[in-house]
């Protein structure tokens, strides 16, 4: 399973950050996404590595954000056995393990196999706070609290939470079925988690997610949409 698993680098330093992505090519079929410098974004991933030598600040701002960018993320570190990690264990970090340099392959795919068996235990246990989808061949978990809403874009369905984008192949009929109760279709091409529901602008026909995110709804759902705010607030 490891050859399905999608990685992004965050490294302070390019060259570094580029060894380290074409050592993690070699072990999936997907492209490893690399990143310096500010982060503004994170892409739809299952294993980030944060590869620095000094723990301070930018380091802990960006793996802040990748952790709420997706709870369910493994956040590996990568550092030198010199540095002073204990900066990054903290609970709106939680790494998922440490890689020293220099990073032997054998230490590098040890890891990534447990990581996936790991990956392949939670998706194939079903609770109620998960949704599982499937794309490109692999499986994602995504805990139901962290969705913002999902958009219909051509014949592709996007799901958003607050750091990251990812589409797949469905339709907002097929999720209207299967999706909890508090998830509620706002318009045509759009379904909202009513728990994210921070404002309800009539005159405009929009509503505000949390983080200011705003999704359009339809006259024709008004009436749905507040009751599913009513129902998750009462």
């Amino acid at each position: 399973m490891i050859d399905t698993l999608a990685f992004s680098v965050w490294d302070t330093d390019l060259r570094r950050g580029s060894s380290l992505k074409e050592r993690l090519d070699m072990f999936t079929e997907r492209e490893t996404a690399l990143f310096t410098g500010d982060w503004d974004g994170t892409p739809c991933n299952d294993v980030c590595f944060l590869s620095f030598d000094d723990c301070g600040e930018p380091v802990i701002r960006v793996a802040q954000f990748a952790r709420r960018a997706g709870e369910s993320l493994f956040l590996m570190l990568v550092s030198d056995r010199s540095s002073d990690l204990t900066a990054l264990f903290r609970p709106g970090i939680r790494p998922s393990g440490v890689l020293f340099r220099p990073v032997k392959n054998e230490h590098l795919r040890e890891m990534l196999g447990e990581i996936a068996d790991e990956m392949e235990r939670l998706t194939g246990t079903e609770t109620d706070d998960v949704f599982i989808l499937r794309y490109e061949g692999s499986s994602r978990r995504v805990l139901f609290r962290e969705i913002l809403f999902f958009e219909a874009q051509n014949k592709k369905v996007v799901l958003h939470t607050a750091g990251q984008e990812i589409g797949y192949y469905d339709s907002i009929e097929n999720l209207s079925a299967v999706l909890p109760p508090y998830f509620v279709r706002s318009h045509r091409s759009y379904i909202v988690n009513a728990r994210k529901i921070e404002e309800m602008r009539i005159a405009d026909m929009e509503i505000i997610l949390t983080g200011g995110v705003g999704v359009p709804c339809s006259r024709s759902q008004r009436d749905a949409v507040m009751d599913a705010m009513a129902g998750v607030r009462s």
